[in-house]
């Protein structure tokens, strides 16, 4: 078998098997070509220089085939597409979309624009042969009998059951070695931490959202402007430094000589009483 074919009999196999996951698709590779994932993880990521892994591949070749799907089928439910492509969560699925190709599934629906192809641009890196004939040499080289194969399970099941991306494990793997802590125990309880810090952080959103109601700022690029502007954190702000930014007041002496020029009226509940036309207004006058 040619150096090209390897990479290329891998290739078809993950389009031929798409519709499973990443571990059985490993699994599929190994049979039939005799290199694992983590061989051909290491050789996608040299001839790529590190802008993609296997993993990665598998995923944007997945999003490339469901996101064909909607074109192709526009009657067929964007849920159904998400469970056939291996997405229970229709939102996981809508967020693995748009970050994928920058629209949600209905805006690929509806535009019906060319996707990027992973493959093809895969394709491509491998146009420099003797670079791809020194990968593949260096991998026949390998004993793979050495493979520490409960080390790929624990790998796997870190990305595939606890989300965890290649990237990640591989800076766990060398921080579990130095640490001297088995790399299965180090994953798990990075999880809980990751579980954890969700938690936290769900119940922090739930505070801004909170106050960006209470505090009448109408959106996240709002609250960021008026963090920016004072300076501050979100819940730092007060409802007179959010309508003084709305309002382009520049302080609160001239905010409290508005509210006395005009005899305002305001309670918690009723209109904000000033208005932009009402401090231009009262800025001609007192020019």
């Amino acid at each position: 078998m040619s150096n090209n074919n390897v990479l290329g009999m891998a290739l078809s196999i993950i389009d031929k098997h798409i519709h499973l996951n990443h571990k059985e698709i490993a699994r599929k590779i190994y049979a039939e070509t005799n290199y694992c994932d983590q061989d051909y993880n290491k050789f996608i990521a040299v001839i790529t220089s590190g802008n993609l892994t296997l993993r990665e591949y598998i995923r944007k070749r997945r999003l490339f085939f469901a996101a064909s799907e909607l074109i192709n089928n526009p009657d067929r439910a964007i849920a159904d597409v998400s469970l056939e492509y291996g997405y229970s969560n229709q939102t996981a699925f809508a967020r693995a979309i748009k970050r994928e190709f920058g629209k949600t599934p209905a805006e690929v629906r509806k535009s019906k624009d060319s996707l990027p192809d992973v493959r093809k641009v895969l394709e491509n890196y491998l146009a420099n042969k003797s670079r791809l004939d020194s990968i593949i040499a260096k991998l026949e080289r390998d004993d793979l009998s050495n493979t520490d194969w409960h080390y790929f399970e624990n790998f796997i099941h870190a990305t595939d059951e606890l989300g965890f991306d290649t990237a990640t494990c591989c800076l766990i793997s060398e921080l579990s070695e130095k640490l001297s802590i088995p790399f299965a125990y180090l994953i798990e309880q990075c999880f809980e931490m990751a579980i954890q810090y969700d938690e936290n952080r769900d119940e922090e959103i739930g505070e801004i959202v909170d106050a960006m109601e209470e505090l009448q700022i109408e959106g996240q690029d709002e609250l960021d402007a008026l963090c920016q502007y004072y300076d501050c954190k979100w819940y730092d702000l007060t409802f007179a430094m959010v309508k003084m930014h709305q309002l382009g007041i520049d302080s609160e002496d001239e905010l409290d000589r508005i509210w006395k020029y005009y005899d305002c009226k305001w309670m918690m509940g009723d209109p904000y009483p000033v208005t932009r036309e009402m401090v231009q207004d009262y800025r001609r006058k007192h020019s």
